[in-house]
């Protein structure tokens, strides 16, 4: 097996309009890179990708970056996931679920060149930093040929190492909208090894926004358990208007039964990290302790 990529041609556009029409002019055999880290293991693995050997490196657009606005946070989607890692702005809660899902990707190596537009679009159902987005409900900002167009990373999904992005689009910049004061998130992951540079047998991400003791809004977000990651829709809509106290019976209740409905709309399969059965029993484990963390943080 070769270790390197046979690479024909290799573009560093200096704008997002160049990019595009770079994207707009190649076949089929063209990949876009910012970081590059998927670049040699997706070749190796045979999956899409390994007869890619046309670069658009987009690393110079001058998309690595993260602002504030009065009702967003604006991530670029070049940005390092070490950047994400250390940034001040998420170290409130609920943010701080994406500074424990960066944390959790690979290793800091790995990390320095690893972007967050690259983890969304390679679409693994394993992503880290996908889960947290989907419990804050990211907006992702894409650009091609027709112009700007905005999309819902609940809708991005569309299978194992596939989303909606066109072939001639570009994924912008990743938008989290400000949550409810009294909100709370969390991301959590199962590894097999519990090395850096392992992949999820299981992780998860929830979100609890609390108003006046009651549950306003509940996102689970689950991965590794199902062909891309997604939220629990009948575990969150289970959770809303529940009263919900710290430490009690009652929300352990609630928790628990919230946590064995998301395991019911996940379809895991069986791979060499953990079988289906395993990844099903773990779930509810994880997610109660999950929706505990976010509880808690909500209430502080």
């Amino acid at each position: 097996m070769r270790n390197t990529p046979d690479i024909k041609e290799f573009h560093r556009p200096k704008t997002v309009t160049e990019a595009i029409g770079l994207l707009s002019q190649q076949d089929n055999g063209t990949v876009l890179i910012a970081g590059g880290t998927d670049l040699l293991p997706r070749r190796q693995s045979g999956r899409t990708g390994v007869t890619k050997n046309k670069l658009v490196d987009i690393s110079g657009l001058g998309l690595n970056y993260i602002r504030e606005t009065q009702d967003a946070f604006l991530i670029g989607a070049a940005t390092d996931i070490n950047t994400l890692a250390s940034s001040p702005v998420f170290k409130t809660s609920p943010y701080t679920a994406i500074i424990e899902a960066a944390l959790a990707h690979s290793t800091l190596t790995l990390r320095n060149r690893a972007t967050l537009g690259g983890n969304l679009c390679n679409a693994s159902p394993h992503a880290d930093l996908a889960l947290p987005l989907l419990v804050l409900d990211a907006v992702l900002v894409m650009e091609g040929p027709h112009g700007q167009k905005t999309i819902n990373l609940d809708n991005f999904f569309i299978g194992p190492h596939c989303t909606v992005l066109e072939p001639s689009e570009i994924l912008t910049e990743i938008r989290i909208p400000r949550m409810p004061e009294k909100s709370g998130a969390n991301f959590i992951k199962l590894t097999r090894q519990h090395t850096a540079i392992d992949m999820a047998v299981v992780n998860a991400a929830t979100c609890l926004s609390i108003k006046n003791g009651i549950c306003i809004s509940a996102r689970i977000a689950l991965g590794s358990v199902g062909p891309h990651p997604f939220r629990a829709k009948k575990a969150e809509a289970f959770m809303e208007n529940k009263t919900l106290v710290k430490n009690t019976l009652q929300t352990a209740a609630l928790f628990q039964e919230a946590a064995g409905l998301a395991a019911k709309e996940a379809s895991p399969i069986d791979d060499i990290r953990a079988t289906a059965a395993y990844r099903k029993e773990m779930i509810p484990v994880l997610l109660q302790q999950s929706l505990g963390k976010s509880l808690e943080r909500s209430l502080s």
